[in-house]
């Protein structure tokens, strides 16, 4: 029998409105899940789920291989000089996963971080406008969408840490936020490449991980997938379509000295059509939060004042290193 572990539905609606008290109760609530499981489900997001399900279920399944290979990111495609947007491709025999990232919607040939060429921001390429009508469309408005719930969902950690609700707002701008959205498909297939074994014999799709972010907001299939580490081993989490599942990235637990920790993580294997669409909830390039932790815990040796740009590129290079390309 599955073990499932604590992930509580937290009503975030509250945190959009002028009742403080209502607002410090949300905040209370997320405490206590970032410090417990380090998962949370959040309920009343204002987005629309079951679109982003349909548009991306019937856009994996329309993609033809070429189409993928001329997305596909320069690890696979060395013609493309593109290091986070494009295609993820799946490998015949070695690896059966895919996805398309993208990018902030606001990162175009005159935006001053493209023309400095700053590391980390690209130009978006999307699909044949004439073959996916409306995908482009579609996906930029879902980055506003989920950026906005992001920026909500924030307000309650900031109050949780003892900071104005505003605290996080100055960093986390549309304008210059380097957050990501992964379209991630497992496909079911009859003869499945061979998969990865944790420590425990468990078999997996992903092995253990933190998300290289400061938060990060999932949708994913109903499909139970996803553990998380406990000190009573790796127990499942459970599921839902209706909600967004929220935990906190390596760049939170560095600014709040662990405070709110970065959950480590893992997919199990199941052979079973699914998706999981990440936004990855990144700060600006420039934003170099001092690490602080709240009142109400003491901290004897803070961690150094780090840019985000510079953390996430590190970051980014280590998970690779360690769980191979995606």
């Amino acid at each position: 029998m599955n073990k499932y572990v604590d992930v509580p539905i937290i009503d975030i609606s509250g945190l959009t409105r002028s009742d403080m008290g209502v607002k410090k109760d949300i905040a209370a609530q997320i405490d206590l899940a970032c410090r417990g499981s380090g998962f949370f489900y959040a309920a009343n997001h204002g987005v629309d789920l079951a679109a982003l399900e349909k548009v991306t279920t019937d856009w994996h399944s329309s993609m033809s291989h070429a189409e993928k290979w001329e997305l596909a990111i320069k690890a696979y495609n060395p013609a493309n000089p593109r290091s986070r947007n494009g295609y993820y491709m799946a490998v015949e025999g070695k690896k059966a996963n895919e996805s398309f990232c993208y990018l902030n919607p606001s990162f175009n040939e005159a935006h001053a971080a493209i023309k400095t060429g700053l590391p980390s921001h690209e130009v978006n390429i999307w699909p044949n406008e004439g073959r996916h009508p409306g995908i482009r469309q579609f996906y930029e408005a879902y980055y506003s969408d989920v950026f906005n719930a992001a920026s909500v969902i924030l307000r309650g950690f900031a109050i949780a840490l003892g900071r104005d609700e505003s605290f996080f707002e100055q960093h986390f701008t549309i304008d210059d936020t380097l957050s990501a959205v992964s379209l991630i498909r497992y496909p079911y297939l009859e003869n499945y490449p061979p998969v990865k074994t944790g420590t425990d014999g468990a078999k997996l799709s992903f092995e253990h991980h933190q998300d290289v972010s400061l938060i990060t907001v999932l949708y994913q299939s109903a499909i139970p997938n996803l553990q998380v580490k406990t000190g009573d081993g790796y127990l499942d989490i459970p599921v839902s379509e209706e909600h967004f599942l929220v935990n906190c990235g390596t760049y939170m637990s560095h600014i709040t000295n662990n405070y709110f920790y970065a959950p480590v993580h893992r997919v199990k294997f199941i052979n079973a059509e699914r998706l999981s669409i990440p936004f990855f909830a990144n700060l600006s390039h420039a934003s170099a939060i001092p690490p602080f932790a709240p009142s109400h815990h003491e901290q004897a040796a803070p961690n150094s004042a780090v840019s985000y740009g510079e953390f996430l590129q590190r970051g980014q290079l280590d998970l690779i290193k360690a769980n191979g390309q995606t």
